[in-house]
């Protein structure tokens, strides 16, 4: 009994791994965590700033993460880095057009903290550029 329940978990678990064929497309089709260049495309950039881009696409990206200390009761939001450089605030996503973009990651406060350094618990967002 035990046997025949453990080749079926197994077959289900070999089953559930895809069909062994490399994917025809050139990136995932959703990334909780970067948004590509035809996700960017798609939305449609002109006249668009950054910020609508993400606003629509991932607005979790924008959303503070919790109020962090008893004497600053200021939620924390993300950072956003242009190219590799601290650029500012997610207001200073305003300035960047979406025609520019060409990939957006967002990185949690963890990650963002141990790349960057202390002050960036909200996380940090990191835009690349044509």
């Amino acid at each position: 009994m035990h046997r025949t329940a453990f080749a079926v978990m197994l077959i289900a678990v070999v089953a559930g791994c895809g069909t062994g064929r490399a994917s025809t497309e050139p990136y995932p089709s959703r990334n909780r965590t970067i948004l590509f260049p035809d996700e960017i495309a798609q939305y449609g950039t002109a006249g668009r700033t950054a910020y609508d881009v993400i606003r629509q696409l991932r607005p979790e990206f924008l959303r503070s993460r919790g109020v962090t200390s008893l004497r600053d009761l200021t939620p924390p939001t993300a950072t956003v880095y242009l190219d590799g450089v601290k650029y500012g605030t997610l207001d200073s996503l305003k300035l960047i057009s979406a025609e520019q973009l060409t990939t957006v990651q967002y990185l949690n406060g963890s990650e963002a903290t141990t790349r960057y350094g202390t002050d960036h618990v909200g996380g940090a967002i990191l835009i690349t550029t044509k």
